[in-house]
């Protein structure tokens, strides 16, 4: 019985140990990967009460920060990962004035950007945390937009396979639009705006008119400019909506047809 019993407390404090050291390490994480005043006792604080950390952890962390080989280490994680988020939304920020491109980096990675494993997510967050800072409409907008829709269908065209066209017999599916592709509205022609970028050169004068193009993981290429019952069903499809309200004419059943067919259009059961 004591046996039994003490292998199940040494077996709990090991568990405790192991989530212990977790935390600890995590706090080591945070600490690198979150730019603070570390003479800032509030900064600290705060990202020490995130996790489950004894006090004398808390004192071991609070003397380790303002080391040579912390801070140094510490300006090489954060070195990184401005070298990341560039690198994820390097078509957009190449277009922006110098200072604010510095700027835009600087507080995606204050706030713990440029970290991320997985490129393609971390570039979308990135360009929408970019988009969001953009005048709308501009140049500047549409090719965020831009290269958002090219990491978004791009990561997802190796493993994109076409659905069965049997879907359509079966008028309770509902349809929304598919996070891998995305209409994006350019205030020039399109050519005059690709042609200026691969140049280098001043972008067009902003246009009246619009200009869609569609980008989706089955298309050719990945991309093609979008008609306007294209553009139109892309509205519609902002929240999911069950075929049988989207089939009206001819037109109207092929242009849902190929939005599924190129993956622009996802399928959900409705309940």
């Amino acid at each position: 019985m004591y046996a039994k019993y003490g292998s199940a407390a040494v077996a709990k404090q090991l568990g405790e140990r192991k989530m212990a050291l977790r935390d600890f390490q995590a706090a080591l994480g945070l600490l690198l990967s979150t730019p603070i005043q570390h003479d800032s006792n509030n900064a600290i604080t705060s990202v020490f009460d995130r996790l489950d950390l004894s006090p004398e952890e808390r004192v071991s962390l609070s003397r380790l920060l303002p080391s040579r080989g912390f801070q140094f280490t510490a300006a090489i994680q954060h070195s990184w990962c401005k070298g990341r988020a560039a690198n994820a939304a390097a078509l957009t920020l190449s277009i922006l004035p110098l200072e604010e491109r510095r700027q835009i980096v600087e507080e995606w990675v204050s706030i713990g950007g440029g970290a991320s494993s997985f490129f393609a997510s971390e570039a979308d967050s990135f360009l929408e945390f970019i988009a969001r800072r953009l005048a709308d409409p501009s140049h500047e907008l549409t090719v965020a937009r831009l290269e958002q829709a090219v990491h978004r269908a791009n990561d997802a065209a190796p493993a994109f396979r076409p659905v069965d066209p049997a879907v359509y017999n079966a008028p309770d599916i509902e349809l929304r639009r598919s996070k891998s592709a995305a209409l994006v509205y350019f205030f020039a022609e399109p050519q005059r705006v690709f042609a200026a970028l691969n140049r280098a050169e001043p972008l067009p004068p902003l246009s009246d008119r619009s200009y869609p193009v569609l980008f989706a993981p089955g298309l050719p290429g990945l991309f093609r400019p979008a008609t306007d019952g294209e553009a139109a069903l892309w509205e519609k499809l902002a929240a999911p909506v069950a075929i049988r309200e989207l089939l009206g004419d001819k037109r109207t059943r092929q242009i849902v047809q190929d939005f599924v067919l190129i993956g622009a259009a996802d399928r959900n059961q409705l309940r």
